[in-house]
């Protein structure tokens, strides 16, 4: 199971090799890609202007039903907007049982002020509410742990999934940071974590630098990762932690190797050693759990 960015063209600047229409048939094309067998349509909304946010959902779902690859579509809604234009466009898009939850970053807390759980913009929270009781879910980037648990006690019931390795720097170092707030996001039952780009971990010790968008040639060997994977194996254990590529964005760490390729071998590795179960959960079964289309009332008699 992987999840998938996605991207409009022209998205990222001078960024030559992200300039480019990339779907399924350029997904199977990479060594990594015939290793998976279902990926997540992940929505990103680059360079998607509000008015146009719904057509960028429904291509999502167009897309997906072209695709049986694709398993189901993460998609993006203002959730700030009032409740009731956000409920009209859920009602909208999860007509479509593929339409599985949307993704939110940190504008979901009130402009000049320090995020925390008391600066919420005032409809976030009702707007995960309605998320919640449609059994809908939410990928997060830029939110700290620590905030999404306090969101996850006031929304009970709301699957979450903090993508990325939540934020964590890209080094081989478990950061005191870092690892506080990991600590604080595994109080909430229904946050998992997304074990997605794990070789851009090796960006500092290769580049000197963050992971970016500049390609780099990251490190192999899979015991220089295994730190950071024990610490949230230990955290979140095997049933919170989530297999993900982000690709295309992942080849950013693919200069010179497929980057679909050597991310399955580098968490395929460290969960050799683990309970047999673990790596079937982690791998698949996590995302599966969370991600499959959602079923009718009348199908899940």
């Amino acid at each position: 199971m992987s999840d998938f960015a996605t991207f409009p063209t022209g998205c990222c600047g001078s960024v030559p090799w992200m300039e480019v229409d990339r779907l399924i048939p350029d997904y199977n094309a990479r060594v990594g890609g015939p290793r998976v067998n279902k990926v997540v349509l992940i929505e990103s909304s680059v360079g998607v202007t509000p008015d146009h946010i719904i057509q960028a959902n429904l291509w999502m779902l167009q897309t997906a039903a072209a695709e049986s690859k694709i398993l189901s579509v993460v998609g993006n809604l203002d959730v700030t907007q009032s409740p009731a234009g956000f409920a009209q466009q859920v009602d909208l898009l999860a007509a479509n049982k593929q339409w599985v939850g949307i993704r939110i970053g940190g504008g979901i807390f009130q402009a000049g002020l320090t995020p925390s759980f008391s600066t919420l913009v005032p409809n976030v929270l009702t707007n995960l509410k309605l998320l919640a009781k449609r059994g809908l879910e939410i990928d997060t980037l830029g939110i700290s742990g620590a905030n999404l648990s306090l969101i996850g006690a006031a929304v009970p019931g709301l699957t979450i999934v903090m993508d990325h390795f939540a934020g964590k720097p890209t080094t081989f170092d478990v950061e005191a940071s870092w690892k506080a707030d990991m600590l604080a996001a595994a109080n909430y039952a229904g946050l998992n974590i997304k074990v997605s780009d794990v070789h851009k971990l090796s960006s500092q010790a290769v580049t000197g630098k963050p992971a970016g968008l500049t390609q780099f040639q990251p490190i192999a060997d899979p015991t220089r990762y295994a730190p950071t994977l024990e610490f949230l194996w230990k955290t979140f254990g095997a049933d919170r932690l989530i297999f993900g590529t982000n690709w295309p964005v992942s080849d950013a760490g693919g200069l010179f190797v497929d980057s679909i390729d050597l991310e399955i071998d580098i968490l395929e590795s460290f969960l050799t050693d683990r309970f047999s179960g673990g790596r079937d959960k982690v791998m698949y079964q996590n995302a599966l759990r969370v991600y499959s289309p959602r079923k009718s009332p009348s199908e899940r008699d």
